[in-house]
């Protein structure tokens, strides 16, 4: 295995793309300083997988790409290539040149290419590891490298010969063997704890199982119970059935006659609206009559409030015809006598009105004995006699009125009398009528409730 060719574009201050040639033999590149002779073996690192920026003598990877200068424009890729002669098959490809390519972008993307053929930097390393290739091998050897080669630390200078005699690929592949160990040794370890946990979840598991056993024994057994308790019920039941259908066969003989019950309940039921619909016209005609009733009997109040007025009229008119009397009795004993028979005459008339005019005649032969006797006291009796005429009017007025509201109350009270008698013996027709239909009601209902029983369980038995 021999390096070839050594491609540049954009890296660092190779702007164009340059082409380096390795002939066989020694070749070297001389120059002044700041030529960008360094840079040449920055590229071989940087191509080879190199990720510190510091090794490359910048700050951060983007300053690998050429910045531009005052003639010419900042390019916005790097890219190197090293191609790599394969006659002796030192590398495992089947490739007689190999070409190694790293490019980077300015918006940060990086690849890998192996032949042109995109790649992992995992891949370079395994490709190169072994063949003294790589970023910290000894391919490339800076001032520093010396200096460490001459420095009084031994293990600067072990690791740069381990490198240089190529044992650094079976070191990696010790420091890979152990982390592989130490994680195995994690994962036994994580399997121990599921192995213990599993342990435990077996156990747990296991009184399940047996708590599953015993579960099933229980059901197998109340299965059998409960078989034996349904054969007993089946038994029951049978004997019920048997019930049952006797009783459909009763209630199958009996639904005729429940039925001609119900419609004779639903005709005594039709008959009793219709009684209840004429007893309802019938108290509304009560009703109006009692209203007329009433507006008669509040006219007679009204007539017999007039008839007690005129009555106490006529008293106080008697009053005064007394009053009159007693002056006239002052005159004479005649006068006096006189005056005694007609107020007695007017008691009388107050007393009895049918003896008013018996009362008058005898009042008025006094009053002509008393002219005969007295002429002083005739003016006072013949006062006395239109006076009395006049209550004896007004009294007999008064007795017709009362004897004519005393008829009108009694004819009033007999009509509410007859009215009252109708309307109990109506409520009484009634209260049968509806008890009657509340007990057909009953009995339809029972009818029916026997039938939808009848009839479930008919069902149920088939």
């Amino acid at each position: 295995m021999r390096l070839t060719k050594l491609e540049l574009h954009g890296f660092k201050s190779f702007a164009d793309p340059t082409e380096l040639q390795f002939e066989p033999g020694v070749t070297a590149i001389v120059g002044p300083n700041g030529c960008g002779k360094s840079n040449v073996s920055d590229a071989v690192r940087w191509v080879l997988g190199e990720q510190r920026a510091r090794l490359l003598r910048g700050a951060k990877m983007e300053e690998v790409i050429f910045q531009g200068s005052s003639a010419r424009r900042a390019v916005n890729i790097a890219e190197v290539s090293l191609h790599f002669s394969n006659d002796d098959g030192q590398l495992p490809v089947p490739f007689r040149e190999v070409v190694i390519t790293r490019r980077l972008s300015r918006s940060g993307e990086s690849e890998y290419l192996l032949n042109n053929s995109p790649c992992r930097l995992r891949d370079i390393h395994d490709l190169v590891r072994g063949t003294g290739l790589g970023a910290d091998c000894g391919v490339v050897i800076e001032s520093r490298m010396i200096d460490a080669l001459l420095s009084d630390r031994p293990d600067d200078r072990r690791e740069l010969f381990e490198e240089a005699a190529g044992v650094g690929l079976y070191r990696d592949r010790r420091r890979s063997t152990e982390r592989s160990l130490e994680q195995t040794t994690a994962d036994l370890a994580r399997l121990e704890d599921l192995i213990s946990e599993v342990t435990t979840q077996v156990r747990s598991l296991a009184r399940q199982r047996k708590r599953a056993e015993r579960h099933v024994e229980i059901t197998d057994r109340r299965f059998a119970v409960e078989l034996t308790l349904a054969s007993r019920e089946m038994s029951a039941w049978q004997g019920e059935l048997t019930q049952l259908d006797e009783r459909v066969v009763s209630l199958r003989t009996r639904l005729p006659e429940a039925h001609a019950a119900e419609t004779v309940a639903e005709r005594q039921r039709d008959g009793a609206s219709a009684t209840r619909v004429a007893a309802d016209q019938a108290r509304t005609d009560r009703s109006h009559a009692t209203s007329e009733l009433r507006e008669s009997v509040l006219r007679l109040q009204g007539q017999i409030a007039v008839a007690d007025e005129r009555h106490k009229n006529a008293l106080q008119r008697l009053e005064r015809a007394e009053m009159e009397k007693s002056e006239g009795i002052a005159q004479g004993e005649r006068v006096v006598a006189e005056h005694a028979s007609a107020e007695a005459e007017a008691q009388a008339l107050e007393a009895a009105l049918r003896d008013a005019g018996q009362g008058l005649q005898r009042s008025v032969g006094e009053e002509e004995e008393a002219r005969g006797a007295v002429a002083q006291g005739r003016d006072v009796q013949v006062q006395s006699e239109r006076r009395a005429r006049e209550l004896q009017d007004a009294l007999r007025r008064v007795e017709l009125d009362l004897e004519a509201a005393d008829r009108e109350l009694a004819d009033v009270a007999q009509r509410s009398a007859t009215l009252l008698e109708e309307h109990a013996v109506l409520a009484y027709a009634q209260r049968q009528a509806a008890d009657a239909h509340t007990m057909a009601e009953s009995a339809v209902a029972a009818a029916d409730q026997e039938s939808i029983v009848a009839d479930g369980a008919l069902a149920g038995a088939q």
